[in-house]
């Protein structure tokens, strides 16, 4: 194996093992690798490295589309210079582009999702939210930024704690937050009456079911029962296209000693590391489309990203063709 392939695994463990966090910085950074290995790898078997190398980064993480789709950009790429007969050198110029043109793609995208996200930030409002997602933080932060006054209520979230990123993250910009316990969320929404909920999102199925840290659903309830809107920020390139071949978005099951490391003879620990959110709890997607509702997520993928969902398209006709 060659030390560019290497650093591909290495990168690989690093985001199976949540060294690398967050659905925006594993598809950077799966990214990174990849163009990284295309710049290093010598061109003898080049092809089958590469194929290797896609393979780790893609079992790295399942739950990650942010990734996967990158990485079904730069494949479709890859298509088109075989298909055009490009020299091995050609082939690797190529994805070392597609691989630097998704990373901008991504990064604009985000900034987009906090440009429109900001605006629905309530003056004088309450805003609660759970685990730590960045596009989240940036939002609250350009909300600030912009003249806009709010307390915001977060979760510690269980058991890794990111909960507590995002609580540093905001005290750091000057936002006054309060910080709870998982199990006090309807608490604290009958205590604080919060005007929303925002949260990030891991993926996004087909049909507008999101995905996200567990306890996210639960958040969604405590919205619901106590009437006030629940909003996730997510930028589109988070849509899974295996919920359009009828497979559901899996749930992570984590080690169970980040539970309990020392649990007693006897008692089982589950760990799940997300659950979904039906659309029907969910009053409105913000994306680098606009704010949108969820049943509208796969038209507007379609639209926004037409590049990758042409390589979608060639996996849908693949599958029909098969026995």
């Amino acid at each position: 194996m060659n030390s560019s392939l290497d650093y591909v695994k290495k990168i690989a463990e690093d985001i199976k093992s949540l060294k690398i966090q967050g659905a925006t910085a594993v598809a950077i950074s799966a990214l990174n690798a990849l163009k990284l290995f295309v710049e290093k790898s010598p061109e003898k078997n080049f092809l089958q490295d590469l194929n290797s190398a896609i393979k780790f980064l893609i079992n790295s993480r399942p739950t990650e589309p942010a990734m996967q789709n990158g990485i079904r950009f730069v494949k479709y790429h890859l298509n088109q210079a075989r298909e055009e007969n490009k020299t091995i050198s050609g082939i690797k110029e190529t994805i070392k582009q597609a691989s630097e043109s998704y990373i901008n793609m991504l990064e604009e995208a985000t900034k987009k999702v906090v440009k429109f996200g900001w605006k629905r930030i309530p003056d004088d409002g309450v805003i609660m939210t759970h685990c730590h997602s960045s596009v989240v933080v940036n939002i609250l932060k350009a909300a600030k930024d912009n003249g806009k006054k709010f307390i915001v209520v977060n979760t510690e979230t269980r058991p890794l704690y990111q909960g507590r990123k995002t609580a540093r993250r905001l005290a750091e910009y000057g936002i006054k937050v309060y910080h709870v316990v998982d199990s006090g969320m309807r608490w604290i929404a009958r205590k604080l009456k919060p005007d929303m909920a925002l949260i990030g999102s891991d993926a996004i199925s087909s049909t507008g079911v999101i995905i996200n840290k567990i306890g996210s659903k639960l958040l969604a309830l405590v919205a619901n029962e106590f009437d006030f809107p629940f909003y996730v920020a997510s930028t589109l390139l988070k849509f899974d296209a295996s919920t359009l071949f009828g497979e559901y978005i899996p749930i992570e099951m984590r080690d169970v000693k980040e539970v309990w490391p020392d649990a007693p003879e006897g008692v089982t620990i589950l760990n799940p590391a997300f659950e979904t959110v039906d659309p029907k709890y969910i009053d409105g997607i913000i994306t680098e489309s606009g704010v949108i509702p969820p049943e509208h997520v796969l038209e507007s993928f379609m639209d926004t990203y037409p590049n990758i969902w042409q390589g979608i398209y060639q996996e849908i006709m693949k599958i029909r063709k098969e026995p």
